[in-house]
């Protein structure tokens, strides 16, 4: 049964779940069994593996895949994002060059926007500029939430106080992208297995 599941994440998802894995996806499935009413694993397999089954085929990628991100997840990149990429096209933007970037797996969303966070400290008038950012995903939950621009509490403990109280607004649930903020970023669902590559050239990816 492990071996069949892991042979469908792997044709729906390029991930390779090794043996050692079997336990992490005997918990994270059996919740899944439990709520459609299956008894056995088996009976799972052939349940997901049903031609056309795709809600149930993204339930169980949902299960198996971790969406772990967060703001300035890892600081060190996006200082290299400005020194290296932004700093250098600055002269060139903003005489009307363009600038393209591509957050390839962006979860929730707080990778593209740190990077919108961070052309903003370049160019504060970002966009009146040629500058977009697309961040892609392979879970149509996580890009849904995403394009809201809604944040917790939780969620926005990474982001500075400063930038949060300048490109966000309070809402009663923690924090909401103003318009100009979300207008640098568009997000779409992708399969980087399966889906057609932008055509236009990307600086940072």
């Amino acid at each position: 049964d492990f071996k069949r599941i892991a042979a469908l994440l792997y044709d729906q998802a390029g991930i390779s779940l090794p043996d050692s894995k079997a336990t992490l996806v005997y918990s994270r499935l059996a919740k899944r069994l439990r709520t459609l009413g299956l008894k056995t694993f088996a009976e799972y397999c052939a349940f997901v593996a049903q031609d056309g089954n795709v809600d149930e085929q993204q339930h169980m990628l949902r299960a198996l895949t971790t969406n772990v991100t967060r703001f300035f997840r890892e600081p060190h990149h996006f200082d290299d994002l400005r020194a290296s990429i932004l700093e250098p096209m600055a002269d060139k933007v903003r005489a009307g060059g363009r600038l393209r970037l591509w957050s390839a797996a962006c979860s929730s969303g707080q990778e593209p926007y740190s990077m919108a966070f961070t052309v903003l400290s370049v160019w504060p008038n970002a966009a009146d500029l040629d500058i977009r950012i697309l961040g892609t995903d392979i879970d149509k939950r996580m890009v849904e939430r995403a394009r809201t621009g809604r944040f917790t509490d939780d969620d926005a403990r990474s982001a500075p106080r400063q930038l949060l109280e300048r490109w966000f607004e309070p809402d009663a649930n923690g924090w909401q992208a103003k318009p100009v903020l979300r207008s640098l970023v568009r997000f779409e669902v992708g399969d980087l297995l399966r889906m057609q590559l932008p055509k236009e050239h990307y600086d940072l990816v």
